[in-house]
């Protein structure tokens, strides 16, 4: 038996023994497990299910709709935020204003808002810097350097963009220097932390024809993020909608991430194609010369693409350009794809064999061996590359390993799935749990949205200052505004 399967066969019974005792995670240390039918009755914390996971459905239950409580515009239209309960519904207007006057305008809407912005978002910002830079201790010229890199490889209009937002929201403040309000730098870099600074821990899963109840495709995606020490990035929720006018020749989109954010993290299009980021781990050292931003990429195809398969192609073609390696969740009403993007083609592991492939992968793509998925008409995604002759992070990762072997486990639990089922799988487990599980329902979980193609109802929820709950409660979200 190889290394690889080794490995997996010892993952293996760890979930077995996971699933015998209704827990929902497991450590990274796998080789415990290997006489673990001796080592149950040595395990005295173990605790029952009902306190591991929710028993509650979200079978009948609507998701909310939230009135707005207040309305704030720019001087000159270009930006509209309403304030929800949950989250700011922003207006972007580029039919009328082009990119650097429409930055600016988001800005300065911003600036109306009784919200501390930069309170929300240093904090997060500095967290972020800290995690690439362990030793940087206050000198921030390689997080200059990045920025200024990464700024000269983007078209114009998003360079101009965040220029001007980042001119209205400084107030001429320079530099780095978490003093509790937004520098020049700061609120350009808040744009660009996927490609700059990294940070995401994310799961995906689509189902459609014989898997779902009515044959329609439903897409599911939760983004995990830092939430701030004290749940702050929660104050600050955003759907932005974009306008993009130009008599058709752009297509009309929506973001969800935080507010006055430009980049996308996940997104929908007129057209209703849906794409989501999932971070996946690079072996080379971080490299952004002559590279581009990734995230900047998919709100282009956004804009100008209209299927899943024309914008998947496109970004795998673009991979090897990025600076991180990453999975992209794409569907369409006809189609589901994860686009991994190895930015490290020709990696050599310890066995001496070459890894690393830039692909778009549907359901009909081979796995990597001993990788098994028990469900047709569905995809599911997680940080790792899981297809054949890819860089393998997936066996050898318990986060990775034990949440893709949780979807399948789930989804298999019932022949068709609803939306409300959809619901029950990605919040199935509670919130009240040691650090360490490894599971879909996380204490980090920052946005859930889910889409039925069918309908055309879109779902979010938004975790709230109290952080992430059993049960959480869905919003929805109009896309037709």
């Amino acid at each position: 038996m190889n290394r690889k399967n080794k490995m997996i066969r010892l993952m293996s019974a760890s979930l077995v023994l996971a699933s015998a005792l209704s827990l929902a995670g497991c450590s990274n240390d796998f080789s415990r497990y290997e006489n673990y039918n001796e080592e149950v009755s040595a395990v005295s914390s173990l605790q029952p299910v009902d306190t591991v996971l929710n028993t509650e459905s979200y079978a009948g239950e609507a998701a909310t709709v939230e009135e707005t409580m207040e309305t704030f515009a720019s001087k000159d239209g270009l930006c509209v935020i309403e304030k929800k309960p949950s989250y700011y519904e922003v207006y972007l207007d580029y039919s009328n204003g082009d990119y650097y006057k429409v930055g600016k305008a988001y800005a300065e809407t911003i600036m109306k808002i009784d919200l501390d912005f930069a309170g929300v978002l240093e904090p997060f910002l500095y967290e972020n810097i800290k995690m690439a830079f362990p030793s940087i201790y206050g000198e921030y010229s390689p997080v200059i350097d990045r920025i200024n890199t990464l700024m000269a490889s983007l078209p114009e209009d998003y360079r101009r963009e965040m220029e001007g937002f980042a001119e209205i929201m400084s107030e001429g403040r320079k530099g780095f220097e978490p003093d509790g309000k937004m520098s020049y730098e700061e609120a350009l870099i808040m744009h660009l932390v996927p490609d700059c600074l990294r940070g995401t821990n994310c799961n995906a899963l689509s189902v459609w024809g014989e898997k779902t109840e009515t044959g329609d495709r439903i897409t599911s995606r939760t983004l995990e993020w830092t939430l701030g020490s004290e749940n702050q990035m929660c104050t600050a929720h955003a759907v932005t909608h974009f306008k993009m006018g130009n008599n058709g020749e752009k297509n009309n989109f929506t973001t969800f991430s935080v507010l006055g954010q430009l980049d996308v993290l996940t997104g929908i299009n007129d057209k209703g194609v849906f794409v989501g980021i999932l971070d996946v781990g690079s072996d080379n050292n971080y490299v952004c010369e002559g590279k581009k931003c990734y995230t900047y990429e998919l709100r282009y195809a956004l804009e100008h693409m209209n299927d899943a398969k024309t914008f998947g192609k496109y970004m795998v073609g673009e991979s090897t350009d990025f600076t991180w390696s990453h999975n992209l969740i794409i569907t369409d009403k006809d189609y589901a794809f994860c686009a991994e993007d190895c930015v490290d083609p020709g990696f050599v592991n310890e066995d001496g064999e070459a890894e690393g492939i830039a692909v778009l992968r549907d359901k009909d793509t081979p796995l990597i061996d001993g990788i098994t998925w028990d469900n047709p008409d569905s995809l599911c995604v997680v940080n790792s590359f899981v297809s054949e002759g890819n860089k393998d992070y997936l066996s050898g990762s318990g986060s990775n390993f034990v949440r893709f072997e949780k979807f399948n486990t789930w989804v298999k639990e019932k022949d068709k799935l609803s939306m409300s089922d959809v619901k029950d799988i990605v919040t199935r487990e509670k919130n009240e749990r040691e650090s360490g599980y490894q599971k879909l329902h996380s204490e980090n979980v920052f946005q859930t949205i889910i889409y039925d193609y069918g309908t055309g109802e879109l779902n979010v929820y938004f975790t709230g200052t109290e952080g992430v709950v059993d049960h959480p409660e869905y919003t929805k979200i109009s896309l037709d505004k």
